[in-house]
């Protein structure tokens, strides 16, 4: 057997374990996103990946023991990007199974504030509880794509080749004594690689969703993508909502499962345009993609 071959990805499951909606199950849900990204090689490794910890720690540790999920073995953590709802439950976390190493973009430790109705919201983005417990970890920050284990991919700061305003609107943050706006330059995502298709499981896409798709598919050479997670699109007007899902259509999803911060809208229109091909995720939501020797794509459950 060929190296090639040892580290071929045999399949990949994803398992949120946070989400704003907990479907029909008797599993916790909050605001924020959580999902656990398993990868079996075809030498039998598996490599573990959990990106993002929700807003509190609780609902990820009870969701993750009810589903029979082993945060344990968990290889690395990633940060999608430094607001509370996706690491504010960092800190129990670690005081639940111990130091894990963690990726994230440089800006992943700056301040950031939202105003919304002529309000301002001091702070958003990761709880000083949560800075403090980073001190005793393994924290490795980035803007560069990394490739975490073979065909798995830290996408590092995504380029803004599509408009993403609307994704980074009422978000600001300082620079020396002003408080200036917000580009959230630390928002990015995980792919995984299977061949024609890859998977991307996106936290909260402040990026904008096409863009972080855009250097999925440039990192991994796929064609297809599926792409998962929260899109927040829950902001945005109608005919912003309609420019970004014919964006996704234009890079070439064949898949899409919705959830977190996507809105009532955005799920609606890409339900439209995607027809069965759009899924709405919750807390326990389980999507396995398996790939053959054929690269046949299996749906989730």
């Amino acid at each position: 057997m060929s190296d090639s071959d040892s580290y071929r990805i045999v399949s990949a499951e994803i398992t949120v374990l946070v989400d704003d909606y907990s479907g029909f199950t008797r599993l916790l849900a909050e605001h924020g996103f959580s999902a656990l990204v398993s990868i079996l090689y075809s030498d039998g490794t598996v490599f573990r990946v959990l990106l993002d910890s929700g807003s509190s720690g609780s609902v990820l540790i009870k969701n993750a023991s009810s589903l029979g999920v082993s945060l344990e073995s968990v290889d690395v953590i990633a940060l999608s990007h430094r607001h509370y709802d996706h690491s504010g439950g960092l800190s129990k976390l670690i005081a639940t199974v111990g130091s894990k190493p963690v990726i994230a973009h440089p800006d992943v430790l700056r301040p950031c504030y939202s105003k919304s109705r002529g309000f301002t919201r001091f702070d958003v983005g990761m709880p000083p509880a949560v800075k403090r417990s980073l001190q005793r970890l393994e924290l490795v920050l980035t803007k560069k794509p990394t490739e975490l284990a073979p065909g798995v991919w830290f996408l590092g700061e995504v380029d803004r080749y599509y408009d993403s305003n609307y994704a980074i609107k009422n978000f600001r943050t300082t620079s020396g004594e002003a408080i200036v706006d917000e580009l959230l330059l630390d928002d990015t995502a995980i792919a995984v690689s299977l061949g024609e298709k890859a998977i991307v499981i996106a936290g909260c896409s402040h990026s904008g969703i096409a863009n972080i798709v855009r250097q999925a598919k440039r990192l991994t050479g796929a064609r297809e993508i599926v792409v998962l997670g929260g899109f927040h699109l829950m902001s945005a007007d109608s005919e912003t909502i309609s420019r970004v899902v014919e964006e996704l259509v234009h890079e070439g999803i064949v898949d899409v499962y919705a959830g977190h911060c996507t809105g009532l809208r955005g799920e609606a229109r890409l339900l439209e345009r995607f027809g069965d091909r759009m899924t709405k995720i919750h807390s326990g939501y389980r999507l396995r993609i398996e790939q053959p020797m054929e690269s046949q794509l299996l749906r989730g459950s």
